[in-house]
């Protein structure tokens, strides 16, 4: 194996051994806090319903559109799937309980707390969080993008996401006075960090056009030579095509 294979497989090895390091940590951790559940996902999830049902007793269907709605992807950032084999599973763990409630001649089933499930979500509350984890589709396009790539269809994905990002701003800047929403005092701290968050975007956003549509990248490094090399390997493939 060549010098460069055995770096590679060294570095291979020395991130695989960190990530089992810090899976492990985390396990530990849940151990010792007394959880049950296995793997940090599934956790997420059920805690989270856990966190919504600690406002006020929740059908399953108003639990699901607290992770649908428009903001949601800003503070939950995943899919939650079908909600009810879940609150079963809290059910028959002794964390919630339904309780009926009638509402207009129709009888709602709710699901409220229990003592063990308060115990369970402020137990969770002390747990250190784990660091965002961010996947963005336009970031990955940004990364790998080319010169042979016409940057006119790159703004105009910009301008796709600034037209998302303006939206998502006034939701969240209405969210604390839409007469409907529970927000505590410190809860909007959070709604302030959103606010913050995606007006950087934007002014991001602005700049890139910007420097797009003016030719006035700011310059990057290339060590390697790998612009010429990737538009080589790329305008080699173009033409076996033909």
């Amino acid at each position: 194996m060549s010098k460069q294979g055995r770096n590679i497989q060294a570095n291979w090895l020395k991130y695989f051994i960190i990530r089992l390091i810090i899976s492990l940590n985390r396990h530990i951790i849940l151990i010792y806090h007394g959880y049950m559940w296995k793997g940090w996902v599934e956790l997420s999830i059920e805690q989270s319903i856990l966190a919504v049902l600690s406002f006020w007793p929740s059908t399953g269907y108003n639990i699901k559109a607290e992770f649908e709605h428009k903001a949601a992807g800003l503070y939950w950032g995943m899919s939650y799937g079908s909600i009810y084999p879940k609150l079963k599973k809290l059910e028959e763990e002794g964390l919630v309980h339904p309780i009926e409630q009638e509402e207009g001649g129709r009888k709602k089933k709710l699901y409220e707390l229990t003592a063990k499930g308060w115990q369970e979500f402020e137990n969770w509350l002390q747990l250190p969080p784990a660091y965002p984890i961010i996947r963005d589709e336009l970031l990955m396009k940004m990364s790998t993008w080319h010169e042979d790539m016409e940057s006119s269809i790159l703004i105009s994905h910009l301008l796709k996401r600034k037209e998302k990002t303006e939206d998502l701003l006034g939701f969240v800047k209405a969210w604390p006075t839409n007469g409907i929403s529970y927000i505590s005092d410190v809860g909007m701290l959070s709604i302030r960090y959103a606010e913050l968050r995606l007006e950087a975007e934007l002014k991001w956003i602005e700049e890139s056009i910007h420097a797009l549509e003016n030719n006035h990248l700011p310059k990057g490094q290339d060590p390697n030579g790998n612009t010429e090399k990737l538009l080589a390997r790329r305008r080699g493939q173009s033409v076996k095509g033909k």
